[in-house]
């Protein structure tokens, strides 16, 4: 019986480790898009946090607003006050005539230079000897504290003219009822409430709020 002669065994081919090259790209690649995204996903959830806080602090400085509202409506047309000193001008009707730097409220306005933030205004009217009214920190651990400021040139009883606010056209010298009568006129004097609040993670807000009493 013949015998088929054995196939000639070819020598096998070096591998060149191409797809396993290729394979690592792949692998890196990956990690890299897996890193990105997870740093994305970290500064959008960083982002809204600190935006949460933010809108928190403002919320808290509302209350200080309201403190501050509550002072000058208790103070308002008062000689002499348990929450603030009589005024040493012999032509100061109020308290409200002088400047009652204990209780954060100064009789004159101070606007920001040209190259002050409200920030830097701040910091310059306590170093004058303003000291901050303050509320207790409250369950979101924001801290508010406030300053007014009457919005006049100068000290002193407001009829002066140096802050007294006349009504505008409108509402004087016109009918608002069936009889004709008009409705009194009388000046306002205003005053800025400006609250600055702190909050978790060095969050600070500065809020204003114009009233007139």
């Amino acid at each position: 019986m013949l015998k088929r002669p054995p196939k000639p065994t070819r020598p096998r081919a070096a591998q060149q480790g191409v797809v396993l090259f290729i394979a690592l790209i792949v692998l890196v690649m990956m990690a890299l898009a897996t890193a990105a995204m997870m740093r994305s996903a970290s500064t959008s959830t960083l982002v809204s946090g600190n935006l949460a806080f933010q809108q928190s602090a403002i919320g808290s400085s509302d209350q200080g607003i309201e403190r501050a509202v509550i002072w000058l409506e208790n103070n308002n047309g008062q000689t002499s006050s348990t929450t603030a000193t009589t005024c040493t001008d012999g032509s100061a009707t109020s308290v409200l005539a002088c400047d009652q730097a204990a209780q954060g409220y100064l009789a004159t306005r101070t606007d920001p230079s040209s190259s002050q933030t409200w920030a830097d205004l701040w910091t310059q009217l306590k170093a004058a000897g303003a000291t901050p009214g303050s509320l207790s920190t409250d369950a979101a651990g924001n801290t508010s504290t406030y300053l007014i400021q009457r919005m006049c040139s100068a000290t002193g009883d407001a009829e002066t003219g140096t802050c007294a606010v006349p009504p505008s056209s409108t509402e004087c010298g016109q009918s608002h009822n069936v009889n004709g009568q008009s409705t009194s006129c009388t000046s306002q004097v205003y005053y800025r409430i400006t609250v600055r609040t702190e909050g978790p993670r060095n969050t600070v807000s500065f809020t204003q709020a114009m009233v007139a009493l």
